[in-house]
């Protein structure tokens, strides 16, 4: 109970309305207000220390109100999975999750893993890729969710071509700068080199990329030097892109899955160069049923094959190519120039790779790449790369991703000159192994 002195004359005159403020001060709290009706000298002493009384009534009738307001945030829950190609089970990267209906959405990493954060109840799911079938889930979200999509290629008969850019504020909007992602299948649909696919030509088409000329290897980004490029084939550093001098590129296109540049603002992760970041993705191997691709050339056949070792469990590809100059032209140098006719020119590489899903949770991954260029006629010029990558995935929970990679990559080289019966070598390499955690 709290005895507020007022001084006579103000209490009979404005008895109503000084009522009326102590309704709106206290409000639904039990605080009962007594008048008192004093000699007018004794309210005058008190007038300045009823002052002080009305400002701590104030403050406490604040302090009880906050104290009934909810302080908690619970019941929101996590749904998480993977997004996988319905065909062969490629993990899809920058599929879109969202509910419908709202733009409560998160995509898919490199790992073709999402993780989404919604309260608790009945919730409308959409899984939607460029060129895939919608998939559509009626969830009651009651916990932690683990919820796997694998939506199917979709074939459109258009009526009309439609032509059209992305906003002209992306750029700004993004939360990635100077990125461009290009997909396997619209690479195969570029100009190519003697009807060869090639991955470095590709990207020497986007804006800000050139050249370094024929016959040369590496290619240059917005002035930038060809060192100040960093290659990644799955995490691991290829230090020489390039076979036959530049004109094709180390990196097979029957096995190659997502190519992204990034030509500024490169994230932390990468480190070291200051030009750009090219991160090749090479495809896991269909999980779902057998496929062999190849293709015969003017320079060089390719063949690849993949298969599951256990159906959406584990599987693995194989993909091989080589030039066959030297098988060509061999019996052309034996009749006019014998001396070339121990010639040799050619290359090829092995790509590999090996999944294995252990369980929701886990998954490891292995993928080797050799390659070699042999060039000699009565001197010798041979490079070659060598990278392996081991990486193991896990879902440590709803919203912690971890990836941990192992990677071994080599570069070696030999110069040989033969000169009054006796040889001359230059040899060298070049070998990095690390290993990365990263938690996403």
């Amino acid at each position: 109970m709290f005895y507020l002195p007022y001084t006579v004359r103000n209490f009979h005159n404005n008895r109503q309305q000084l009522h009326k403020r102590f309704k709106i001060i206290t409000g639904n709290y039990k605080i009962k207000i007594s008048f008192l009706s004093l000699h007018s000298n004794y309210c005058e002493i008190c007038t300045y220390k009823m002052k002080k009384i009305f400002l701590l009534l104030i403050v406490l009738c604040s302090s009880l109100y906050s104290q009934e307001q909810p302080t908690s945030t619970a019941g929101k829950f996590t749904i998480s999975g993977y997004v996988k190609d319905g065909g062969d089970g490629e993990a899809i990267i920058g599929a879109i999750v969202y509910k419908q209906g709202t733009q409560i959405s998160t995509t898919t990493n490199e790992y073709g893993f999402y993780s989404l954060t919604l309260p608790a109840g009945k919730h409308t799911i959409v899984t939607s890729y460029l060129g895939y079938t919608n998939i559509i889930s009626e969830i009651d979200l009651s916990k932690n969710t683990t919820l796997n999509f694998e939506p199917k290629e979709q074939g459109r008969d258009l009526a009309e071509v439609e032509i059209s850019a992305e906003a002209a504020d992306k750029n700004i909007k993004s939360t990635e700068m100077s990125a461009t992602k290009i997909d396997i299948k619209q690479i195969q649909k570029m100009p190519a080199l003697l009807g060869e696919v090639d991955v470095i030509k590709t990207i020497q088409l986007l804006p800000g990329v050139t050249t370094v000329g024929e016959g040369a290897s590496g290619f240059n980004v917005r002035g930038g030097n060809i060192d100040q490029n960093l290659v990644l084939m799955d995490e691991a550093p290829v230090y020489n892109s390039s076979h036959l001098f530049g004109f094709f590129s180390v990196f097979n296109p029957d096995a190659v899955k997502d190519v992204k540049l990034i030509k500024g603002g490169i994230p932390s992760q990468y480190g070291g160069r200051v030009s750009s970041i090219l991160d090749i993705r090479m495809k896991e191997g269909n999980s779902k049923t057998y496929e062999v691709n190849g293709g015969i050339g003017t320079i060089f056949s390719r063949l690849s094959i993949e298969a599951p070792i256990k159906k959406d469990k584990a599987s693995f590809i194989i993909a091989g190519r080589r030039s066959y100059i030297d098988i060509l032209s061999k019996p052309f140098l034996k009749k006019r120039q014998p001396e070339l006719k121990d010639a040799k020119f050619y290359f090829y590489d092995l790509t590999a790779k090996l999944n294995w899903k252990i369980n929701d949770k886990n998954t490891v991954f292995a993928r080797g790449y050799f390659g070699k260029d042999v060039f000699g006629a009565g001197f010798t010029f041979n490079w070659g790369n060598a990278t392996t990558t081991i990486r193991w995935n896990r879902v440590i929970n709803n919203k912690l991703f971890m990836n941990l990679t192992a990677f071994y990559s080599n570069y070696d080289y030999e110069l040989g000159f033969k000169q009054d019966g006796t040889s001359q070598n230059l040899s060298g390499n070049r070998i990095l192994l690390i290993t990365v955690l990263s938690l996403i």
